[in-house]
């Protein structure tokens, strides 16, 4: 039995050791295409090459007629363009879908929707849903009810910025 038992401790050491030498051999594994292109671009762009990407001359200025949708990638006419408060823009559709979607802006990363499904009525506090939601000019949202009633008693303000409605 104490042979056993020295013969099963044996092959416990021999078959760690073999796992523990497997695991720490270097890793061959080729990095995706894609992986390696952006590594690329980035040290292109570092070097003070041309833009690497569509929207990258976009980042820093306001959007004008005839750049493209960050959402879309679409050339966007003068009369087709939702302008956010950082002054970069959307196709006025995609704005309509970006809006549920993400607070930030995607080309500079500032705050342009303020209120998001999820997020509580500023008036009765209950949770605002995509389908009872009502934007305000300064993109504060409230339910499609509690806006009306709100403009029935006579407020011309936004309850939290008392921004224009």
């Amino acid at each position: 039995m104490v042979y056993l038992n020295i013969i099963l401790g044996i092959v416990t050491v021999v078959v760690s050791a073999g796992i523990a030498v497997y695991l720490s051999w270097p890793n061959y594994q080729q990095v995706p295409p894609h992986q390696t292109r952006r590594r690329v671009e980035e040290e292109t762009n570092k070097t003070g090459g041309r833009p690497t990407n569509k929207l990258e001359s976009q980042k820093c200025r306001k959007s004008e007629p005839g750049d493209r949708c960050a959402s879309c990638t679409e050339e966007m006419p003068s009369d087709d363009m939702y302008r956010m408060q950082c002054g970069h823009a959307l196709h006025n559709a995609c704005f309509q879908v970006f809006r549920y979607i993400c607070p930030n802006c995607f080309m500079c990363g500032q705050t342009v929707n303020l209120t998001m499904p999820g997020d509580p009525c500023i008036i009765c506090f209950d949770l605002l849903t995509k389908d009872e939601m009502q934007h305000l000019k300064c993109h504060h949202a409230l339910h499609k009810v509690c806006a009306s009633e709100l403009k029935a008693k006579g407020a011309t303000n936004c309850p939290l910025c008392r921004a224009s409605m």
